[in-house]
This record gives structure tokens, C-alpha cells and sequence, in this order.
């Protein structure tokens, strides 16, 4: 019985637990500074991921940024792409709080080519 209590004891101080990964959270800011104002979340089940999902275009002379922040698994991690005026995509990180940047590193990724070229294109027979 005191091998076993004293076994129990040691594996309180040397087995590590088991602590969630924590991001910067937000959903659709204007900017970083407001989005990481957010008090940060634990990622919860596949969740082993922070990202930065960041939309940006700029018409008329005018950026208009929209940033999310949060969890995500790691297989939805899907690249940017940067297209004339609009940039788009998301960025991951495996860290604690790793997310606080709101700038990504653009990167091609074919679909997201397609929908800026189309958004461009729609934009521009507005314009015209």
C-alpha cells in the first residue's frame, strides 16, 4: 500500500499534464489591436492549431481589413494568396498566444486565386 501511494505521489510531480493550446480570439474585426483586446480561448477537441484568417482589399483608394482569429485543426490550414488589390487566406501557428500578429505571409492557393480574380472581376464591371 505505501508503494502505491508513494508511486501516486511521484506522478503528481513528474507526469505532465495535459494543458489546452490558448489563442487570441475575434471574429471579423477592423484590426488587431481590437481583435486581441479579446480575452484569449482554450482550443478544445482536434483544435491544435491558433489561426489568423485576414481578408483585405483595397477600392477606391480605401483598405477595408476583415481579421478572425482563434482554434483550428490543423488539416483546415489552407494557405493566402495575394491578388492585385485583394489579399486573402490564413496563417497557423502551434504555440500558446501564437496568433498575435495579424499579418500573414501570402502564398499561392489556387482557390483562393480563383474567388479574388472573380471578386475583382465583379468589381470592376461595377465600376464601368
Amino acid at each position: 500500500m505505501k508503494t502505491v501511494l508513494f508511486l501516486l505521489f511521484m506522478s503528481y510531480f513528474f507526469i505532465p499534464s495535459v494543458v489546452p493550446l490558448q489563442c487570441y480570439s475575434c471574429s471579423n474585426e477592423k484590426s488587431n489591436k481590437i481583435c486581441n483586446q479579446n480575452p484569449p480561448v482554450n482550443c478544445t477537441g482536434n483544435q491544435d492549431r491558433c489561426m489568423v484568417s485576414k481578408v483585405s482589399a483595397t477600392i477606391f483608394g480605401q483598405q477595408i481589413t476583415h481579421l478572425t482569429k482563434g482554434c483550428i485543426e490543423s488539416s483546415k490550414c489552407t494557405g493566402t494568396i495575394s491578388v492585385i488589390v485583394i489579399s486573402a487566406g490564413n496563417n497557423c501557428c502551434e504555440t500558446d498566444l501564437c496568433n498575435v500578429n495579424g499579418s500573414l505571409t501570402f502564398h499561392e492557393n489556387k482557390l483562393m486565386l480563383i474567388a479574388s480574380a472573380s471578386l475583382l472581376y465583379m468589381i470592376l464591371k461595377l465600376v464601368n
